[in-house]
């Protein structure tokens, strides 16, 4: 029988795991580096737009980005959480937030994706196990309305990414960051792929 979602140690897990994931945005647009560390198990990865790796090397890399100026704002909402025994998995839906220069104008990038997580309870903890982003549509803006952004806009390389994410990988390109191979993007074969991993693991 499946665990009733209304049961007191459900809600109370459920919870936990909302937490923990508010608290990996907490602490990684506040720059609290072991705070963030301690939102993962060890051996845990990270798959993103601009790393695929693990989490260690992923604090490194953003402590590296922010002490050379790189800000980034993550909103996020209340994650779908399914729970079995002590494994779990949550989607979340974000809204990734930054300000950048392209070329004399300054641009505001918007991003929305979703953080697919595979999460795991020991000792009583929960911590994030695995997480890879989903990439759904960006924007970018001029934060001064100008003709000449205008005009500029259909000179860029935008069309070298993919659809979903082309502005973001103009913004990488721009602060000298590759953007991954790999990325997940809804809709896509890797999309599937991820969600029958993701199910398999959690079964």
């Amino acid at each position: 029988m499946a665990e009733s979602v209304d049961a007191p140690g459900y809600i109370f897990d459920r919870e936990a795991i909302s937490f923990l994931i508010n608290a990996w945005v907490y602490h990684r647009d506040r720059g609290n580096w072991d705070q963030l560390s301690d939102t993962y198990w060890p051996g845990g990865t990270i798959s993103l737009s601009w790393f695929d790796g693990p989490f260690d090397q992923f604090v490194d890399a953003s402590k590296e980005m922010a002490e050379k100026g790189s800000r980034v704002k993550h909103l996020v909402d209340q994650p779908f959480v399914r729970i079995k025994g002590n494994r779990a998995v949550s989607e979340t839906n974000v809204t990734l937030l930054a300000r950048g220069d392209s070329g004399p104008f300054e641009m505001d990038l918007t991003s929305y994706l979703r953080f697919y997580d595979l999460l795991e309870k020991r000792e009583g903890a929960w911590r994030i196990l695995k997480r890879t982003a989903i990439y759904e549509k960006d924007r970018m803006d001029c934060v001064q309305p100008s003709l000449l952004f205008w005009l500029a806009s259909f000179f860029n390389k935008k069309k070298k990414y993919p659809r979903a994410c082309r502005f973001l990988g103009l913004t990488l390109e721009k602060a000298m960051h590759e953007m991954k191979d790999n990325i997940v993007v809804d809709p896509s074969d890797e999309l599937t792929r991820l969600y029958k991993d993701g199910a398999a693991w959690l079964a």
